[in-house]
């Protein structure tokens, strides 16, 4: 390994300058430094726009078309199209869950979003919607550093396609609607004024209805209601009074009934032809006396009158008994009659009292309903005024040029909203991935740096034990260890808010594997090239990693030849281990035995560098000590 073995004596006075560790130190800073910040600059240099078309990004479509038939608006779907064709991005049509999981696991370097409701947004402008329709943008830096600040800048550019695919249709439709409102105005106050003039009618009928109900009818009814009253109660005593009569009938006919029988029985003992034929002789055999003759005539009046009598007593008989004679079935169909009447009279004067107390509800609701229709006159009348009033500023828009003239003017239907992960730009959470990342690269560096130079070369050889190689790699990996934790916690006092990885424990073993693996590498690096050219060279394939691995600049838009070297960059492996243990998504174990394994390799070889250079005849001596 590089670092000095303590047990190991200072070499003699005339050493070379970089033996001091100040000496060492100072120039691993004054190297470092600048050179981070020279390729820091270059990289921001680096214009990345021309390769954009090759940039992955998902494209969540979600909208619900509004409308149907010739009114069916599809803005979603035309949007889509419209980015799909655009060619500026390499746009990927998935659904949500995709493309949230394509981009926790790197896959796509930020999210576009229709929501659900971006058609029916556009639909309502001009009426219920007060704000344009938005597409979401969702980053994670996490990821890669500049894709937010490229993909804002390009969906920037984007976002003024989509407005002018969109304002034409969705605008002009507002405008239409405008002139139909227009017409719609100007026709309704013509109506208006009819309306008005129509409560004001209403409102003086109502007003006279509920007077004449209140003075006329209802005192009418109340009157009405009274004399039914009166006529029930006289209806009532005449059936009562008829209903006597009959009774009084049945007693009469029951008496002229036994009257007729004994007149009968005494007038039927006597033979009164008999009787007149003997008083009609006798008349002739008297002398033409008048007073005898009268005793005669007189005589058969009687005779005739017993007669008369019988027939007409039972004829009085029949009448109040018989129910088919005149008189008993008159007095009958009275008393029935009587009994109707009083029926009809008691049902009259029960509608009379409800008519009476329906007549003082119509009065109520009469003069309610002339209130309210004061109240309608007066809101009338203010509709009338208003809707005049809104005719008269309303636009005139009635042909097609005008229409799309005030489309023209309107302000931009749609708009953009971008959200990110984790930030990382003034200082958030999304640069801890790449700040772990560089600085397990830098940090091996600065001590090997600290460290006297070892190198691997035939000239010199070089002997060293196994315990003494073990030792020092053990040394120099736990200095690494120890500065990076530092390094670590200091990253997550500086951001803020301070990262929240999905699993940290993760992310802590990547950290100490990236770093361990560095150290394997750049120990090869200075075996081989010593101090000068080992620090220069570790830095340089530093720089390098920084512009391919793909965590600052998309691998997709760097030259080609540099993303030929992506999949061989241990930096690669790392970033990948960092996407996942940051964002939750699978590949950590991969990407981390990778990273343990370019270590064990690098560690292999520097031990085949340094452990044995002398020559196959010498043999090695325990413990011995580099020259």
């Amino acid at each position: 390994m590089t670092f000095e073995d303590p047990a190991v004596p200072e070499p003699a006075p005339n050493r070379p300058w970089h033996d001091s560790r100040i000496r060492r130190a100072l120039l691993a800073v004054v190297v470092t430094v600048p050179l981070v910040f020279a390729a820091v600059f270059m990289w921001a240099m680096w214009d990345p726009t021309e390769t954009l078309e090759d940039l992955p990004v998902a494209l969540v479509n979600n909208d619900i078309a509004a409308g149907t038939g010739a009114d069916r608006l599809a803005a979603g779907d035309e949007v889509a199209q419209t980015l799909l064709d655009s060619g500026a991005l390499k746009f990927d049509a998935v659904d949500s869950d995709t493309a949230k999981a394509g981009l926790a696991a790197g896959d796509y370097y930020f999210v576009v979003s229709i929501p659900s409701n971006f058609s029916t947004t556009l639909s309502g402008i001009g009426g219920k919607t007060t704000a344009p329709a938005l597409i979401s943008i969702t980053y994670n830096d996490n990821n890669t550093l500049l894709a937010s600040s490229i993909g804002d800048s390009v969906m920037t550019a984007i976002r003024a396609e989509v407005v002018k695919g969109t304002a034409g249709s969705s605008v002009k439709t507002v405008v239409a609607g405008l002139d139909e409102l227009s017409s719609g105005i100007r026709e309704a106050a013509t109506g208006s004024g009819q309306l008005h003039d129509g409560t004001s009618e209403l409102s003086a009928g109502a007003s006279e209805l509920a007077k004449g109900l209140q003075n006329e009818l209802v005192p009418g009814t109340a009157e009405a209601a009274d004399g039914g009253r009166q006529l029930a109660d006289g209806t009532g005593q005449l059936a009562s009074g008829l209903t006597d009569l009959r009774a009084g009938t049945d007693e009469l006919g029951a008496g002229a009934t036994e009257l007729a029988d004994g007149i009968e029985s005494i007038v039927g003992g006597v033979d009164a032809k008999g009787i007149a034929a003997q008083l009609a002789a006798l008349k002739r055999a008297l002398p033409n006396d008048p007073s005898l003759r009268g005793v005669v005539d007189g005589l058969t009046g009687v005779v005739d009158g017993l007669a008369q009598l019988s027939s007409g007593s039972r004829e009085i008989a029949n009448q109040l008994t018989d129910p088919n004679a005149d008189y008993r079935s008159g007095v009958n169909e009275l008393v029935a009659g009587s009994i109707e009447l009083n029926d009809g009279a008691n049902e009259l004067s029960t509608g009379l009292g409800q008519l009476n107390t329906g007549a003082q509800e119509a009065a109520t609701g009469a003069a309610q309903l002339a209130d309210g229709a004061n109240q309608l006159n007066a809101g009338a009348g203010e509709l009338s005024a208003g809707l005049s009033d809104g005719a008269r500023q309303a636009p005139e828009l009635g042909d097609d040029v005008a229409q799309q003239s005030l489309a023209d003017l309107l302000a931009t239907p749609v708009d953009t909203k971008a959200s990110n992960v984790a930030a990382a730009q003034f200082n958030g959470p999304g640069a801890a991935p790449l700040l772990l990342i560089l600085l397990t690269a830098l940090v091996p560096l600065i001590v090997f740096m600290c460290c006297k130079p070892l190198r691997a070369s035939a000239s010199q050889p070089r002997r060293m034990s196994l315990r003494t190689w073990l030792r020092r790699v053990a040394f120099v990996g736990g200095v690494s260890l120890l500065a990076s934790a530092a390094c670590t916690a200091i990253v997550w006092v500086a951001l803020s808010p301070s990262p929240d990885p999905a699993e940290l424990g993760k992310t802590l073993l990547m950290v100490a594997a990236a770093t361990l693996m560095h150290t394997a590498v750049i120990a090869v690096m200075f075996a081989i090239g010593g101090y000068v050219v080992g620090a220069v060279t570790a830095l340089a394939g530093i720089m390098l990693q920084m512009f391919t691995f793909g965590g600052v600049w998309m691998i997709e838009t760097v030259p080609g030849l540099l993303k030929w070297l992506n999949p061989i960059m241990p930096m690669t492996y790392v970033r990948d281990g960092f996407i996942s243990s940051f964002n939750g998504s699978p590949g950590f174990w991969s990407a981390l035995v990778i990273v343990v394994g370019i270590g064990v390799v690098a560690t292999g070889v520097h031990l085949l560098l340094v452990r044995e250079r002398a020559p196959h005849n010498e043999p090695l001596a325990a413990g011995s000590q580099p020259a």
